[in-house]
């Protein structure tokens, strides 16, 4: 039907920069980011993003391009990330501890033209491997001292206008790359499209029920998929962004109290740090602003919400799923003292969820587990450059999974029981780490724990539980194999224990279980 409307394309729908915009416009002289003792206006921040958006266009950037942001959490970090999108460039997020292999690794398989990054110590990182990447050009520096083949960040800033660059940027144009943290193989870049960011960072908004007035308290590095998520959720909210410049436990809480937040994530590990500290030092700063209080990006045992909610007693304590490819996933409210160990809730807002088996049939009985799917408008668009991937990950056109394990109770709410690559399969019958390790953590003595599928020859695999003792203590192998027995299946109780100092973890709270299998499966004629 002709309305008689005049057609073009809508460069504004769906498109979370047009939000951002507006809330410059509506409240210019509102923080919008803080820093240390520095802090932007909404005016600020806007027009420093626009004015590095025209800088990456006199350099010869154009639209598509990709642009590697390798910085510690800092001022510059969302101008840096919305100067980017509005020239239609595609963000990619990195680890600022990438040695140089890895970031080789991104920066090839992404093609970026351009990095930002902020120190001479990072210089030196890459300046010795810019040479094994060929589509690099710009390196973009945000301290002093900047060597002769770099690009000053301050001059950038200094030397362009804070006008509207004039691209048009579309909803369906990608501008972010998240890429995976590579723990069953080489990192994946997730495609997040502007208007898959937009409907993700509504999510949050309306799970959270965020208004202008909200401090969002970035405390774990921004580059993860989570803090991106949750900036963006920040940002368009027309809040503040209070960055925290590294996670020091004992001095988070200052800035709690410095910004005076009313909401804050970190992965659980984090509030673990934090919250065996002593109550002296807890104590010395009032972190009666908190609001809301979030965790994702690792599992949430009982022991630590619990801690969380004794804690942060005026705040919505809230435990989230949330994926590189998803954006987020779940939301579950720990309420009344009602804790359901590995429950990540229900879907977030306009996303679907349904389990579905090898074969992708649905899987409709509750309590039992199957390949988690979703569907929604904030999901990405596929895996960059990587069909073959993409098609994996999709059950038809719009169904698709980062191959998490779970089931559903009777009330809808999702439990997480394995990522699909971390089965270890024993006698032919799948065994869940996740599900033995939380009967690990049930034991005084062990403060940290890992299980994985060692060779054994007559069931395939063993599990093997590594384990992290408390100081002191005395447990014994037989000890912890006994306990488990009391709670597991048998074929669920591990076969052997090895006590270590530390299990190796990824910044963002993940068991790297590919590095702890390395030793048991050297010789073998696989890897699991």
């Amino acid at each position: 039907m002709d309305f008689g409307r005049i057609s073009g394309k809508k460069s504004y729908s769906d498109n979370g920069l047009s939000s951002i915009r507006i809330n410059a416009y509506k409240r210019p002289k509102n923080v919008a980011v803080l820093f240390e003792d520095m802090k932007l206006t909404w005016a600020d921040f806007w027009a420093r993003s626009k004015k590095l958006a025209n800088a990456y266009l006199k350099l010869g950037l154009k639209k598509g391009d990709r642009v590697q942001i390798f910085l510690p959490n800092c001022l510059e970090y969302p101008e840096v990330v919305i100067g980017g999108n509005l020239v239609a460039l595609i963000n990619t997020a990195g680890n600022y501890r990438l040695t140089g292999n890895e970031l080789v690794y991104q920066l090839n398989d992404c093609g970026a033209r351009a990095i930002v990054f902020k120190s001479r110590e990072q210089y030196e990182t890459i300046k010795d491997v810019k040479s094994q990447v060929q589509s690099l050009e710009y390196l973009i520096m945000l301290d002093e001292d900047v060597p002769p083949d770099v690009v000053s960040y301050k001059t950038l800033q200094s030397e362009n206008s804070p006008d509207d660059p004039g691209i048009d940027v579309l909803p369906e144009d990608i501008h972010l790359l998240m890429y995976t943290g590579g723990t069953t193989g080489y990192p994946k870049g997730a495609a997040r499209t502007n208007k898959c960011d937009y409907h993700m960072a509504n999510a949050v908004c309306h799970e959270l029920g965020l208004s202008p007035d909200d401090v969002y308290l970035a405390v774990a590095p921004m580059y993860a998929a989570a803090s991106m998520g949750y900036m963006y959720a920040a940002l368009l909210s027309g809040g503040t962004l209070g960055i925290v410049p590294s996670f020091i436990p004992d001095q988070v809480f200052k800035y709690v109290e410095k910004y005076k937040a009313t909401w804050i994530f970190m992965v659980p590990i984090m509030y673990d740090w934090i919250l065996n500290l002593p109550e002296a030092i807890l104590d010395k700063y009032d972190i009666s602003s908190l609001k809301r209080v979030t965790a994702c990006g690792a599992p949430l045992h009982i022991e630590t919400a619990n801690k969380m909610i004794k804690k942060f007693k005026n705040a919505e304590v809230s435990n989230w799923l949330g994926a590189s490819e998803f954006g987020f996933i779940s939301k579950y409210n720990f309420r009344n003292g009602l804790i359901k160990e590995g429950c990540v809730g229900k879907a977030v807002f306009d996303l679907e969820l349904a389990l579905f088996n090898e074969n992708g049939d649905p899987v409709k009985e509750a309590g039992h587990a199957g390949i988690l799917y979703g569907r929604g408008y904030s999901m990405w668009e596929g895996y960059f450059n990587k069909p073959d991937a993409t098609k994996e990950a999709y059950l038809d056109h719009e169904w698709a999974t980062v191959g998490d394990i779970a089931r559903q109770d009777e009330n809808g709410d999702f439990y997480i029981v394995d990522r699909k690559n971390d089965i270890i399969i024993s006698g032919g019958i799948n065994v869940y780490p996740v599900e033995i390790e939380n009967i690990l953590l049930k034991i005084k003595e062990i403060v940290d724990s890992a299980v994985i599928g060692v060779p054994d020859e007559k069931w395939g695999e063993a599990v093997k539980a590594i384990v992290v003792k408390r100081p002191n203590s005395y447990i014994t192998e037989q000890e912890i194999i006994d306990f488990c027995r009391k709670y597991l299946a048998g074929f669920k109780v591990p076969k052997s224990v090895d006590f270590v100092d530390q299990i190796p973890r990824s910044f963002v709270g993940k068991s790297l279980k590919k590095e702890l299998r390395k030793k048991y499966w050297e010789g073998q004629n696989r890897l699991i």
